[in-house]
Parts: C-alpha cells; structure tokens; sequence
C-alpha cells in the first residue's frame, strides 16, 4: 500500500531521527500451570502468571501540537507490572439432569511507574489538590474476583448455563456480573445459540490518575475554544454493558457454519470530558476529565465458515460486520474501525510434531468520527477515509518433544504499510494563519513486515 499523506514536521531533532530506532517496547512473561484430575470427574485449573512490560522511547511533549513531538533525544521508561493468579475447579453431579459446576477465584494487581506521562507542567494555571511538579509517578489497582458457572443438560439436546461473577476493583469497588445462555439442538446437525450477559470492564490506571494531565491550547477541547487540561478521575465508575446476542450453526463431519446477531448496550463507557469540570487558577483555562458516558451502543453480525479441506488441512473463516458502533449522548461513532473485518487461516499439520499456518486478515472501509472537538460536523480533510487493505501471516510450529515446541513466523508477510497522516481533527489559528490540518481516520499506523521466534515449555 502506498504512504498516505503526513504532516511535515520541523523540528531538527525529529529530523535527525527520521529512520533510527525512537521507542523499543520489551515484554518478558513467566506462567505456571497445574492443572489435576480425579477419578470421581472433578478437575481443576490453576495459574500463576507474572507480566513485565517497559515502553522505552524518546521522551515526547504532552501538550497540543507538540504531542508526539521527541523533546529530548534520551529515551525515558514506562514500566508495567502485572501479576495474574487464577483457580477454578469443575465439579460434575446429578441433581435431577446432569449438571456440571465450576467455581473459582482470581486475583490481578498492575502496579506502573511512569515518570513521562505525569511531567505536564501547571504553567497555564494551576488545579486545586494538584501539584505542579513533583507528581508521583506510581500508580496501581487491584481486582479481586469469584466466579460460578452451571451446565445444566435440560435434555440430550438443551444445555442451559447461568453464572455470575463478583469483582472488587481497590478503586472502582465492587461489581455483579451474572449471565444466561441456552444451546438448543434443533437436529443432529444444527444448534440454536441464545445469550444475555451484563459484562464489565474497569478503567484503566491512566484513567484514574489524577496526576496524569494532558494540556491543550483549545483546539483539543470539545466544544470550546479556551485551553484546558484533562487529567484523570479517580471517581470513575466501571464500564458495563448488556451483551445480547442471537445465533445459528451448522455441524457436519468436520464441516461447520455459523452467523450471529449481537448487540451490547454500555453503560458508563470511558471517555474524555465533553464538559469542563471547573477551572484553572487563571480563569481562562478549563478543566476536562475522563468521564463516564451515559450510554453507547456496539451492534453486529459475525459469521463463521470451517472447512477440512483434506484430513490434515483446515480452512477457518471468520467475517464481523459492524451495524452500528455509536455514543448515544452524541450520536458520533464510539471509533474509527472498519465496517467489514475478514479473517482467514489455512492450517497444514504435516507431520505429527510440525504444522505450518498461514493467516491472511482484510479490513474494510473505516471512516472517521463525524463530529469535531467543538461538536460541530466534520469537514474537507477531516472527512479522509481509510481505504480497504489485508495483511498476510505464515508460521510454523514444531515439537521437539513432549516438554518443548518452537514456533516461528513472520507477520505483514509483503510489508503491506498504513501511515499516520496527523490528528483527526483541523486544528490553528484563525488569526495567524497557521493550521495542522486532520487527517480523518487516517490516525494510526500499520506497522511493517516483522518476524518472530517463540519457545514454549510444557510440564
């Protein structure tokens, strides 16, 4: 795919990096297992898994047009932790049909240390409760969780499953989330799906911290054109959402077909503030914080298509059609993502111990968000669309032996490019003249052809 357009930039030193190495991101993970079986049909599942992730890059500005901007050739660390322990046990029975139940816990704690991101300064006027300097740069939060879930065999052909989960966030507090779903056999071959869940999702620790603040001249404001803050809300509520969906499949020696209607309805979704929340120490600057939005709305079908095409090749095909992806306070997109998503996977199990696999994933259309940050339609750049593109994949997986496997690959297999052209949205000045003009959906970046080696240990 050829480069989209981009905005010149004039910095000297962004300049001089123009094809070094700027921000290295190292992720090292360490699991263990356990996983046990008993003669009476009780199982269990147990994990411990430790994650640290360091985002290592020059440091860059956090405010307006200088976002994004290298301000220092150093290179300044982000460091994440995060420590995941999981049990759960399943417990086959009959009271009445056969049933089987599990039930379980789970502990995660993140803890960051991010010196870069708490650094903006208070010199466009100071916030009460806030520093101007000297900010901490640790933050942290931890969830709780108790889980159960019944399989209930109605009859040979219906299996009702109701669950409920409990999450205790250390900020967010506590959270119910239950569940039902119904599979009902209409044949030998074909299966009716029908679920209703309230899920949940916590805000992240950049959300919650009030010491993370961003600053803007006004042009990232929405609907004013003052300057102002947006700094993070510890008295935020967890995003939650009724996920309803609807769906029929197809199964036949080896053969299978699928499509499902989804649709879930958030409450509380996470967003920047659409309205100031007070104001700065010099009158003139607002302050904006992530907020809860009343509610959005994300709806679809999704469809799946399986084929063994020989015994020891399977084609797996999976298409999502977006219908609707909307805030309803606004009426805006919720995001800029494609309408149509295709995913495809050959899989060759050559011999016992080696598969190959090729991926190749199509993104539709995407069209950016039809509001501006003063609320007003969007217009000329702001209107650039990303055009339909695919990436394609191989990688191979070979196990030494019962305890070890290696697997290598390479991802964007013909380097198939997407680049940033600049922020969604027009932003300048009237009065001067000088502008950085959006860039629509063209926001993000498809990075290149990159390959990979993992090992796996198993015992």
């Amino acid at each position: 795919m050829p480069a989209t357009r981009r905005t010149p930039n004039t910095s000297t030193l962004v300049k001089s990096m123009y094809g070094k190495e700027t921000n290295r991101l190292y992720r090292q993970t360490y699991g263990v297992t356990w996983t046990g079986g008993w003669d009476n049909g009780v199982t269990s599942n147990s994990y411990a898994q430790y994650e640290h992730t360091r985002n290592s890059r020059m440091s860059e500005g956090l405010a307006g047009g200088t976002e994004g901007i290298f301000s220092s050739s150093e290179f300044s660390d982000i460091d994440l932790s995060d420590v995941l322990l999981h049990s759960e046990v399943n417990i086959p029975f009959t009271l009445g049909v056969e049933q089987n139940l599990t039930l379980g816990t789970e502990w995660n704690q993140q803890r960051m240390k991010d010196g870069v991101s708490t650094t903006q300064s208070l010199s466009y006027g100071s916030i009460d409760g806030i520093s101007a300097t000297g900010r901490s740069p640790y933050s942290s939060a931890e969830i709780f969780s108790l889980f159960t879930e019944d399989n209930i065999a109605l009859t040979d052909s219906t299996m009702l499953t109701p669950a409920l989960r409990f999450d205790h966030h250390s900020i967010v507090g506590n959270n119910w989330s239950p569940s039902l779903n119904l599979s009902q056999g209409l044949s030998d071959d074909w299966t009716l799906k029908l679920g209703i869940a309230r899920a949940y999702k916590a805000p992240n620790l950049y959300q919650l911290n009030p010491n993370y603040i961003l600053y803007s001249n006004g042009q990232g404001c929405y609907a004013s054109s003052s300057a102002c803050y947006l700094m993070g809300n510890s008295d935020l509520k967890a995003e939650t959402s009724v996920n309803k969906e609807i769906g029929l499949e197809y199964k036949h020696e080896g053969y299978q077909a699928g499509l499902t209607w989804f649709r879930n309805d958030y409450r509380n979704k996470i967003e920047s503030g659409y309205s100031a929340v007070g104001t700065a120490s010099n009158g003139t600057t607002n302050i904006y914080q992530w907020e809860n939005v009343p509610k959005a709305l994300v709806e679809g079908l999704e469809g799946s298509l399986n084929l063994p095409v020989s015994e020891t090749v399977n084609w797996s095909n999976n298409l999502t059609w977006m219908l609707q992806s909307k805030n309803k306070t606004t009426g805006d997109r919720l995001s800029v993502i494609p309408q149509f998503t295709l995913n495809s996977t050959v899989s060759w199990q050559v011999r016992d111990d080696l598969s190959l696999q090729s991926t190749f994933t199509w993104y539709g259309r995407q069209k950016p968000k039809r509001f501006n940050y003063k609320g007003e339609a969007v217009s000329a750049s702001e209107l650039n669309e990303v055009s339909p593109y695919s990436i394609v994949g191989l990688s191979a997986t070979w196990d030494v032996n019962k305890n070890l496997s290696l697997t290598s690959g390479v991802d964007n297999l013909f380097d198939i490019r997407h680049y940033r052209a600049g922020n969604a949205q027009t932003t300048g000045n009237s009065t001067t003249g000088a502008y950085l003009y959006g860039a629509g959906a063209e926001t993000y970046n498809e990075s290149g052809r990159t390959f990979y080696v993992s090992v796996n240990t198993h015992f």
